[in-house]
């Protein structure tokens, strides 16, 4: 066989090989086991992951289909549904100590949209309609930690493991840009943006004080207008604006939070308005205490200062007994 063929078809049958291998020979249930597995240990073991497929991309990452996410111990929980998530692994900051992912998740027809306070179902079609999407990348090493992300739609279910912990309960829509340098050993040096557009935003029941405070599940935001405006520099977080429209209550905030060496020394600095709906005002008896600083529109003022570990809320002249 001349030398030139060879060249040309060593290569070739290689590929065609190594594809076959792929489709027949590769150990895929295992491979999508171990990843399950692994990505359970990294949440702590408070999640149960079953993937529905896995298909490797050669020298990059990997293609997982059909992904729930269970929350172990909690039956009444639904499932957290990603119909796609591509990874894509860069291979060239793995030589100099660094990981850096690409991701696109999607997240499938949406959801079912959560019943209002009174009990009826939302008229809202932005939760029921549209394919949810995260796409970006994500990278660590060296102390940092990197998140460009662009999201439409996002199910913030996906996210609930951040809030789980403090025990809030969060679910929503959002879509948006997420833009940050973490520094996890030394905080007072992150920087970056989020903008997002708030499309539907859920809390569930909350007890602060060891149960003498008790604030009901609230819809936080179901209207056009709802927004998360935050800037980062050197560790503070400007709050350039916060609105809530459309839900059990009306929001509109800004003002800072002073970073620190420890998350128990960030300090508030924040200011606002919020309308509460006659449902849910019926169901928070703290409220009747703060009667009189109602404003002639029916809003409260309020202002949030001192240490997370311990902040000062004040509605108008009144401070709360936290």
């Amino acid at each position: 066989m001349p030398k030139f063929l060879k060249v040309i078809l060593y290569p070739i049958a290689f590929v065609v090989s190594f594809a076959l291998f792929l489709g027949i020979l590769f150990p895929y249930d295992s491979v999508k086991d171990r990843v399950a597995r692994e990505i359970e240990g990294a949440f702590g073991g408070g999640y149960r992951i079953t993937i529905g497929s896995l298909l490797p991309i050669p020298m990059s990452g990997a293609m997982l289909r059909d992904v729930e996410i269970q929350t172990r111990g909690d039956k009444e929980a639904a499932p957290i549904k990603i119909s796609q998530a591509k990874l894509a692994i860069a291979l060239i900051p793995l030589l100099s100590g660094s990981t850096e992912v690409g991701f696109d998740i999607r997240t499938g027809q949406g959801r079912p949209a959560p019943s209002t306070s009174d009990g009826r179902d939302s008229p809202s079609p932005l939760i029921s309609k549209g394919e949810g999407r995260a796409v970006g990348d994500f990278s660590w090493g060296r102390g940092e930690i990197g998140i460009n992300a662009k999201l439409d739609k996002f199910d913030l279910a996906l996210a609930s493991f951040l809030t789980q912990k403090s025990g809030l309960r969060v679910t929503g829509l959002v879509g948006g840009t997420i833009d940050l340098e973490i520094y996890p050993q030394d905080p007072l040096r992150n920087t970056g943006n989020i903008n997002l557009q708030i499309l539907d935003l859920s809390l569930g029941e909350v007890s602060f004080a060891d149960g003498a405070l008790t604030i009901p599940a609230l819809r936080l935001a179901q209207a056009d207008g709802s927004r998360l405006d935050v800037a980062i520099s050197r560790g503070n977080f400007e709050v350039k604006g916060m609105q809530l429209a459309g839900g059990d209550i009306s929001l509109d905030s800004n003002g800072k939070i002073y970073g620190a060496r420890s998350i128990d020394n960030y300090r508030f600095n924040l200011r606002g308005n919020l309308k509460v709906s006659q449902e849910v005002a019926d169901k928070l008896q703290i409220l009747s205490l703060v009667e009189k600083q109602k404003t002639a529109d029916g809003a409260y003022p309020f202002t949030i200062t001192g240490r997370v570990t311990k902040p000062s809320i004040r509605i108008g002249e009144f401070k709360l007994p936290i």
